[in-house]
């Protein structure tokens, strides 16, 4: 198990969580916050970070996605598009201020993106994301304002064009943005995926709260 893993959360789903809900309060820009965030965490949690970023930015996956994702998931509280942000434009700037961090603790860093070891699990991801399709997208537009189109389609293009990984953590928070509520029976197989994920126990235990 490596450091990352020791994070509540970690990567591209943890720094979401930074922009949630009263990120302006912090005060300066969200280029800023996004700044701090490199430079105050540790270099494994930037190198986490790194990946995710990476990975997503030079897939497949089309630019609406990603915004899509990001918005979503910060309920709207740091909206890509109504920032001025592109979705791959925010990514790139993620990498290039993640690689500036890590070249610091070592001139010689290279940014590398490691082979997949999670892609048997995709269908398993695929399957968790239908299932919460419907609801998802009814809680979605009970959101009224906050409501962002798109989200369990730009799901499974993660899972299947990027990682599955990232796709379930991204799915969590997804979830928490816009419901549904989940059963006993889907909170156990998300705590079984935590485990195949090699995620400390506290990853998914934070998303009990879902189960009605």
């Amino acid at each position: 198990m490596t450091e990352r893993y020791r994070e509540l959360d970690f990567g591209l789903s943890n720094l979401i969580r930074t922009f949630q809900q009263g990120w302006r309060e912090r005060g300066g820009s969200d280029l800023d916050l996004l700044r701090a965030y490199a430079v105050g965490n540790p270099p494994e949690v930037v190198q986490a970070l790194l990946v995710d970023a990476l990975r997503l930015a030079d897939s497949a996956v089309p630019t609406w996605a990603i915004e899509a994702l990001w918005s979503a998931a910060t309920d709207r509280c740091h909206d890509l598009a109504a920032e001025g942000w592109e979705g791959r434009d925010w990514l790139r700037q993620i990498v290039e201020l993640c690689q500036e961090r890590l070249l610091k603790e070592d001139p010689t860093y290279r940014a590398s993106v490691p082979r997949d070891a999670y892609a048997h699990l995709t269908g398993a991801v695929l399957d968790e994301i239908m299932l919460v399709s419907t609801g998802m997208l009814a809680g979605a537009l009970r959101a009224n304002w906050h409501y962002v189109p798109g989200v369990v389609p730009a799901l499974n293009l993660v899972a299947t064009q990027v990682s599955c990984e990232l796709a379930f953590r991204l799915l969590l928070l997804e979830l928490t943005a816009y419901g549904p509520g989940i059963t006993r029976a889907q909170y156990d197989r998300y705590v079984a995926l935590g485990a195949k994920f090699e995620y400390g126990e506290l990853l998914v235990e934070g998303y009990e709260h879902l189960v009605e």
